[in-house]
């Protein structure tokens, strides 16, 4: 069910990654929502899209805002949209604030290449340290995979996994999304545990940077740029072209 641009209650969570990394499929789990979903080629998520995930009386409720997803390719204009979109949907939320972030990797590429890095790299720009442990990975597309590969994926995950703790050091949890009907819930469990402990997300990095320059009049698209984020992706597009993949078979 899709949510009004002004309803904001209870955990929000962001949904980040690539485009094509399963980021509507999961949201279509969760919110029980009927959702396009793309075919991994052709990006279907153009805007930031809010779902209410109905949950039982001791869960706290979950928006989830389903993002546009990231360029597979070195495209800085494309993905300075998607930041623009973020920080938006960002200045849009008032006095709310992001609870957490869950970002997506498919299973089915057999290396971090040096886009899945730079991608990374922004998201660990956007957190800062303080917001990382309120970060999850999410592994997908292992409904896609066939099961011979099962000795060859568990290793490949296992990489991942060691990869992505590299970059995020003060976190995260990593789940697998099997796009089962079920496997969303431990994710959202993880949150709701946190909300329930008291354990409340520091400020986003992101959303203090912007709020700090659209205070010195700058425009949109300037604060933007401005942040660490908006910074890492102009580097990206200098130097990802010169990065070596890191195989994970």
């Amino acid at each position: 069910m899709d949510v009004p641009s002004m309803v904001y209650q209870g955990v929000v969570i962001l949904l980040i990654g690539l485009h094509g990394t399963g980021k509507s499929t999961f949201a279509a789990a969760a919110a029980g929502a009927d959702i396009e979903v793309g075919d991994g080629l052709d990006p279907c998520t153009s805007k930031c899209e809010r779902y209410i995930v109905e949950q039982t009386s001791d869960a706290p409720q979950f928006t989830i805002i389903d993002t546009p997803g990231f360029a597979d390719k070195n495209t800085t204009e494309e993905n300075m949209d998607v930041l623009r979109l973020i920080a938006e949907e960002l200045r849009n939320m008032g006095q709310e604030r992001v609870s957490g972030i869950i970002f997506f990797h498919s299973i089915e590429g057999a290396r971090l290449t040096g886009v899945d890095h730079a991608n990374l790299r922004i998201l660990k720009s956007m957190c800062g340290e303080k917001f990382q442990r309120h970060v999850a990975f999410v592994t997908t597309r292992w409904d896609c995979m066939n099961d011979s590969e099962d000795e060859k994926l568990v290793t490949r995950n296992n990489n991942i996994e060691v990869e992505f703790k590299k970059l995020l050091p003060k976190g995260p949890e990593i789940f697998k999304f099997l796009n089962d009907g079920e496997s969303h819930r431990p994710v959202l469990e993880h949150f709701a545990q946190l909300a329930r402990t008291g354990t409340v997300a520091p400020p986003l990095q992101f959303a203090e940077e912007l709020e700090r320059y659209y205070n010195k009049w700058m425009s949109k698209r300037a604060a933007v740029e401005k942040t660490k984020a908006g910074k890492e992706i102009r580097a990206t597009s200098r130097k990802v072209g010169g990065w070596n993949y890191c195989t994970i078979l």
